[in-house]
């Protein structure tokens, strides 16, 4: 048996000293991809009408798969959660085992006076070679407990805080969607028309070339002409490759397959925006309230206290209690099985003189923690103002390029008319359709910039653009919701707190004085 004790432990050494990294073949590879690649083909359904925005923002929400990726994490905590409240309950042991020895357990005795061993009568045996044993025990830490709900406390903090991240890539993602729309909305009106204008450039370029070769114009005349009219060419084509993008990113916005067709609903007209109807002090309360990033410090501040009360929790001596029932099949006890039950207290004396050092680390922690708290607000609280002035940065030029592009266009216009006169070259008449186009496409854009500015705001401020819990898969039911919340901000409809009058903390003084001394050191 020994032998075969030996050999087995050599064996599982060698076995474990073996162990080389194992790559994937190419085989695997590929395997993994084409799984891949399906499952992405079936992930979302393409569109069979034209997408709205709302229903742009809904597909950002169910097949988005950075938005699913958070509600993963979110789901992940609370499963951990339950985990951890397990470690709260006593501890059941249950514990079973054989022994077999190759010979009798034999021993004697010597006199307490002489030292002499006993007559070999007296060498007895109380253990059988062979026997079972088992035992069933139940333990309980005071401090362990303790120790485990502070545990369980954080753990509930952090389901908070990964639902307060998913809250806050769904506004993010919403934000996108609502930029990029609008952004692909304008290239839908754009490029017809840009199309049309750099199929005239091209049929003019084709003419020059004619007119040049059949020696009809001068070589200089004909070159700067065409000279033109290919610069007018490249920044068409600029202008169109660019455009083909904006649908490529809100389909992978909306979580659709890259390369799926879709058609968007293409309003007849810009929709206005009303104006901001909150004040920045009125923002900045809704923002400080909901945003995000702040709850996430408020709750990383009390997981952190909790951490310094599971440090001083662990000085504390620990008590435990002890309760089995016991089971052992050697025939020379009188009683094979038995129960039993105790108490016992420990205690690390070494670890009771740290107590001055843990109390100052807990005392840091939290005034990092406060100080992080701070910073954010600080920074949400200068997002409210660069926000709301990006907005009317946005809409100021917003009038300003909508002014241009009416100029623009009537130019166009009357150029055409002079055109007909006989009083306006082909390649004014093709510049200045170019220019107008190009003056339209700078509209849209600023348009599809104001939006974005005005769903920065939104974010800024931490609205949520779902009712909370609210939880289906159905993207009607989506949309009219997302709808009906944007209509609700549109028309005022947001809360503002009453923030209680409080005095500030004295927290900054004592930050000065650590980092004083930090610096000190």
């Amino acid at each position: 048996m020994r032998s075969r004790i030996i050999i087995a432990t050599l064996c599982l050494g060698l076995g474990a000293c073996a162990l080389k990294p194992e790559p994937f073949t190419q085989a695997e590879n590929a395997e993994r991809a084409a799984a891949d690649r399906a499952t992405i083909d079936d992930y979302s359904p393409a569109p069979t009408a034209p997408v709205t925005l709302e229903e742009a923002q809904a597909r950002a929400i169910a097949y988005n798969l950075d938005t699913r990726l958070q509600m993963f994490n979110a789901a992940l905590q609370d499963r951990q959660l339950d985990l951890t409240k397990l470690d709260m309950l006593p501890n059941l042991t249950a514990n079973a085992g054989y022994v077999a020895r190759d010979k009798q357990l034999v021993s004697s005795s010597a006199s307490y006076v002489s030292g002499q061993i006993l007559p070999s009568n007296f060498e007895t045996t109380s253990v059988e070679r062979e026997r079972a044993f088992g035992d069933l025990t139940l333990s309980w830490n005071i401090i362990d407990f303790g120790v485990s709900y502070l545990q369980a406390k954080q753990q509930s903090d952090r389901v908070v805080i990964a639902d307060e991240q998913r809250r806050r890539v769904v506004n993010n993602v919403f934000q996108q969607v609502r930029s990029a729309y609008w952004t692909a909305v304008a290239a839908e009106r754009i490029r017809p028309q840009l199309r049309t204008v750099l199929a005239e450039a091209k049929r003019a370029m084709q003419s020059s070339q004619l007119l040049e070769s059949e020696r009809s114009q001068k070589p200089d005349e004909a070159l700067r002409y065409q000279r033109d009219l290919l610069e007018l060419i490249q920044e068409l084509e600029s202008v169109d490759d660019q455009l083909v993008i904006a649908k490529v990113q809100l389909a992978q916005l909306m979580g659709l397959r890259p390369g799926t067709p879709y058609r968007l609903a293409v309003p007849a007209s810009a929709p206005i925006l009303p104006r901001i109807r909150l004040s920045i002090d009125e923002m900045e309360r809704v923002a400080l309230v909901n945003r995000p990033e702040v709850r996430e410090e408020g709750y990383n501040a009390r997981i952190v206290q909790n951490e310094g009360r599971r440090a001083l929790l662990r000085l504390v001596p620990g008590v435990t209690m002890l309760a089995s029932l016991n089971y052992d099949s050697n025939s020379y006890l009188l009683y094979n099985n038995w129960q039993e039950g105790g108490v016992r207290i420990a205690a690390s004396l070494i670890r009771l003189l740290s107590y001055p050092n843990v109390k100052k680390l807990n005392e840091v922690q939290g005034e990092i923690a406060d100080s992080r708290r701070l910073a954010m607000t600080m920074a949400v609280m200068a997002q409210i103002q660069v926000s709301a002035q990006q907005y009317q940065i946005a809409r100021k030029n917003f009038d300003r390029v909508s002014m241009a592009a009416t100029i623009n266009r009537r130019i166009a216009e009357l150029s055409a008319d002079n055109q007909e006169a006989q009083t306006s070259s082909d390649l004014e008449v093709i510049r200045e359709k170019a220019t107008a186009a190009l003056a339209d496409l700078r509209r849209h854009r600023a348009y599809a910039d104001l939006q974005n500015a005005d769903a920065a705001v939104y974010v800024t401020l931490g609205l949520d653009p779902l009712p909370e819990g609210l939880e289906t898969g159905d993207l009607n039911v989506l949309a009219s919701e997302i709808r009906k919340r944007s209509n609700e901000w549109r028309s005022g409809k947001v809360v503002v707190p009453v923030f209680p009058a409080v005095s500030p903390e004295p927290t900054m003084p004592a930050n000065n004085a650590v980092i004083a001394a930090a610096a000190a050191q």
